[in-house]
């Protein structure tokens, strides 16, 4: 078996830390302070064995994953979450959250746990948020906002929650959104971005005008489920024949691209380690020749979760052994804590029981290299 490569800062621990579970999947996982917001199909939070009502929504303390008092409910599944200022925005499948009428998206005070004003009817789910250059950014499977055509992509004023126009929308389904520097990228299933060439899958929008990032220009053959940035490259969460993790320079160049049995759909990165959740059982110890390329060496096995060395898509030594047929579809980064947030399908880690969600943690005294990425199914 090769030598695993060694991360440039600590791994986070093989073992999760102790937390709460939920009895429904966790499809949305978001640090905030030190809290971290989960969302997804549950209706209740267990804790030491004792159901606890919460539904669909829920936050925990990141340093001590106890469940927090903090408790909207929602009428359906929450998809997808992103915090931001004051609030945490949603989106899925709901039509009330609390006792007033949101349909598909919704932002709630993140201390107070009030519902905002933002309230708008999304035709379709949406499935992922990300917010930046003042605006609030909705992907997902949609047609229309307030009865006002829009093509699985949406954006809405920060300030005074207005549907605005920003480009032309996706002609197929925006699975992930993340804003880094003067970039909204945009990953999924669809063919054409503003109907330009030369975007299909992963693309970048100027958040200045909304007008496609020729200067980040990637060939993507798979389908995108999740982005995570740093500063010197972005690293995606692909489908296709089996599944992939791939690392492309700010200009779309292909870094690195290596293989597992299923797909991958949540990523996020820690120093110098990228971390991929998805339902995959086997990994490839280092990367393919080419983006299309199978694995060159014999499969590891990974069972849905891993870590990469983030410089060359070499498998690290850490493997948390999770359970389950889909396994994990969320993760989130806290770097100053040092700790990852998962959210799943899953029940075990490792032998130990952690239903659809978990925190990794690894010893950060003055914080960890990293920034976070939306992860976001």
């Amino acid at each position: 078996m090769p030598t695993a490569a060694v991360a440039a800062t600590p791994l986070v621990s093989v073992r999760p830390t102790g937390s709460v579970g939920f009895d429904g999947l966790v499809y949305a996982t978001a640090y905030a302070g030190n809290t971290v917001f989960v969302g997804g199909s549950f209706r209740n939070a267990i804790v030491d064995g004792r159901s606890v009502p919460r539904k669909r929504l829920a936050a925990l303390n990141a340093r001590t994953g106890e469940l927090l008092p903090w408790a909207p409910a929602t009428n359906g599944t929450v998809w997808g979450l992103t915090a931001f200022g004051q609030s945490l925005y949603i989106t899925g499948k709901f039509t009330t959250v609390g006792d007033q009428a949101r349909g598909g998206l919704a932002n709630i005070n993140l201390r107070t746990g009030a519902v905002g004003t933002l309230r708008h009817t999304v035709k379709g789910e949406g499935h992922a948020l990300a917010a930046g250059g003042g605006r609030l950014f909705l992907g997902g499977a949609i047609s229309a906002v307030d009865g006002r055509a829009r093509r699985n992509l949406a954006a809405f004023d920060l300030t005074s929650g207005a549907l605005e126009t920003f480009g032309s929308g996706a002609d197929g389904e925006v699975k992930t959104l993340t804003v880094a520097g003067s970039r909204l990228y945009v990953g999924g299933g669809f063919k054409r971005l503003n109907g330009a060439d030369g975007t299909a899958r992963l693309a970048a929008l100027r958040l200045t005008d909304g007008r496609v990032d020729t200067t980040f220009r990637p060939v993507t053959p798979y389908a995108v489920g999740a982005l995570t940035v740093a500063p010197d490259k972005v690293y995606a969460a692909l489908a296709g024949p089996g599944g992939r993790v791939a690392a492309y320079r700010p200009d779309g160049q292909l870094v690195w691209s290596t293989v597992t049995d299923g797909d991958v759909q949540a990523i996020t990165h820690l120093g110098g380690s990228v971390y991929a959740g998805g339902h995959f059982t086997v990994a490839c110890p280092g990367p393919s020749r080419t983006a299309t390329s199978w694995c060159p060496a014999t499969l590891r096995s990974q069972p849905k979760l891993a870590a990469l060395n983030a410089a060359n898509g070499k498998l690290l030594d850490w493997n948390p052994k999770s359970n389950g047929k889909w396994g994990v579809l969320s993760m989130d980064v806290h770097p100053t804590l040092g700790r990852i947030a998962v959210g799943g399908e899953f029940t075990a880690l490792g032998g130990l029981s952690r239903p659809h969600f978990a925190q990794f943690s690894t010893p950060c005294s003055y914080g960890c290299n990293g920034r976070s990425g939306s992860g976001t199914r």
